[in-house]
């Protein structure tokens, strides 16, 4: 992180947490002990909202799961959900761009899902390649086209070292950034986990100071500055370990249990 890293807050009144890499075990399932490291925050009076990447049917067992109240950050932060599965507010991806990199993609022959408003998934083309989409829970894409439909991100299944140009194809017209080691996605500028996360917290009444949020990737990079407090777990990229306050050598449940400690000492 540049500059000097912050103390955690003394009084944390919400955890923002990532997903896949984060929350969930290499299985796509939340280990038994951080589920219950969750269960133990909340009862402290210490709420837990999902940030990710996923598109919010995705997620919806994890909340329903842990019983989360929510709202959660979704799609990068272009979207934000409430636990009912409605949505709270959007940030879509200029139609315009998104069908230009699309056919950029297609023309690449690079792997890639287009994520719309509806919740669903679609492609120009379906191939076994994006069979890891679905393993991480997501909805089968199907080939159809935009066709309208407001786009909240689009995802390329490509390794960096295949990057190539498509990092800065869209240039300022997009956020482009890295979710894992296989998927480089767009969103548009104004679509962050940074953002997402102030209308989840302006909806709760809270402020960010007092906000933890924990993850893994340069997706979180956002909102582990943005919070008053930023946590890179055990396993995080080179890149979200630098925009942290915190390195996280144990697992995450370690972690949570001592937040939930805190809380409830206060």
């Amino acid at each position: 992180m540049t500059g000097p890293r912050r103390e955690r807050p003394s009084r944390i009144r919400l955890i923002a947490t990532d997903v896949d890499g984060t929350l969930l075990g290499p299985d796509h399932r939340v280990p038994a002990d951080r589920a219950a490291a969750v269960g133990r925050l909340q009862a402290a009076g210490v709420p837990v909202v999902l940030a990710t990447g996923k598109i919010w049917p995705s997620i919806r067992p994890v909340w329903e799961q842990l019983e989360l109240a929510g709202p959660h950050v979704t799609c990068n932060g272009a979207a934000v959900v409430s636990a009912a599965g409605e949505l709270i507010d959007c940030t879509p991806l200029d139609t315009p761009v998104a069908v230009e990199l699309v056919d950029e993609l297609r023309r690449l022959d690079v792997p890639h899902a287009v994520y719309l408003e509806d919740g669903s998934l679609v492609t120009s083309e379906r191939v076994d390649a994006l069979d890891i989409v679905t393993e991480l829970g997501e909805p089968e894409p199907t080939v159809a086209t935009i066709d309208g439909r407001r786009v909240l991100k689009v995802l390329a299944v490509v390794d960096e070292h295949r990057e190539g140009g498509l990092r800065t194809f869209a240039g300022e017209h997009a956020r482009t950034q890295r979710t894992g080691p296989r998927f480089l996605e767009w969103n548009s500028p104004a679509a962050d986990k940074a953002t997402g996360l102030r209308v989840a917290v302006s909806h709760l009444g809270l402020a960010l100071a007092s906000v933890v949020a924990i993850g893994d990737a340069e997706n979180d990079i956002p909102m582990l500055r943005a919070a008053g407090f930023g946590v890179a777990v055990a396993g995080a990229s080179d890149v979200a370990r630098d925009a942290a306050d915190l390195h996280l050598r144990d697992d995450l449940a370690r972690y949570l249990d001592e937040v939930a400690s805190a809380a409830i000492m206060a």
